[in-house]
């Protein structure tokens, strides 16, 4: 899963149809914050334990770092975040990594939040020339665009799991995948989240307009399997 943006509900949902689904274990691939001010997808995340490993997404680094102009904090909202967050929880976000590397049943995997050659900041797209990575790595999970896709290119399987909380090609349905390490089975999931997310954001009448646009935003050719 990735950047669910203070969206709990879709984060909720994410995990809910992963675990009907058969996962095991779980990876938060950042962006917990930012557009919707809410700590609450860093609280799950805090009480899922070590059910799940977490990296830096840009909006954390943005959030710790103190990083942003006031045009983008208009619309990322991380002031309010910090006035809400704790010190527990602060330690928490500071604490994951940027990227992780595992060997997972003999099969090499990166999980970053951007790309391989920027871990957080580079955008990788459905239709971006993957000839420029060269991870050496099985398969590579990303986030960050919000737009899920599953590619290979020179002995490498490329995921980007989508967002769980605030979609870019159809807000009506979030995205995470699962994976089976044993069978090598990828698949990238939706699941309706436009409901719920409306009425999360009317707790947060101060959220930007660009967000209501993106719950709003349709499209004819979704990717992935519509559960």
């Amino acid at each position: 899963m990735s950047d669910a943006h203070g969206n709990q509900s879709g984060f909720r949902a994410a995990i809910k149809h992963l675990r009907i689904l058969g996962a095991k274990k779980y990876y938060f691939l950042g962006d917990a914050v930012g557009y919707i001010p809410s700590i609450s997808v860093v609280q799950d995340l805090l009480h899922m334990g070590t059910d799940i490993k977490c990296i830096l997404g840009n909006h954390e680094i943005m959030l710790l770092e103190h990083n942003v102009n006031s045009e983008k904090e208009r619309v990322y909202q991380f002031q309010t975040v910090r006035q809400n967050i704790t010190s527990c929880l602060s330690k928490f976000v500071r604490s994951w990594p940027t990227h992780r590397r595992e060997t997972i049943n003999r099969t090499s995997v990166l999980f970053v939040h951007g790309s391989p050659n920027d871990f957080t900041n580079e955008y990788v797209y459905p239709d971006t020339d993957l000839m420029q990575f060269n991870p050496g790595d099985s398969i590579v999970f990303m986030g960050h665009t919000h737009h899920p896709f599953i590619r290979s290119n020179n002995g490498t399987t490329f995921v980007n799991v989508g967002s769980c909380g605030l979609p870019r090609d159809d807000g009506r349905y979030g995205a995470a995948c699962l994976y089976n390490p044993i069978s090598q089975d990828l698949k990238i999931i939706r699941f309706p989240i436009y409901e719920q997310t409306k009425t999360l954001l009317t707790a947060y009448p101060t959220v930007n307009k660009s967000v209501y646009n993106l719950l709003e935003r349709r499209s004819h050719s979704i990717f992935g399997d519509l559960l």
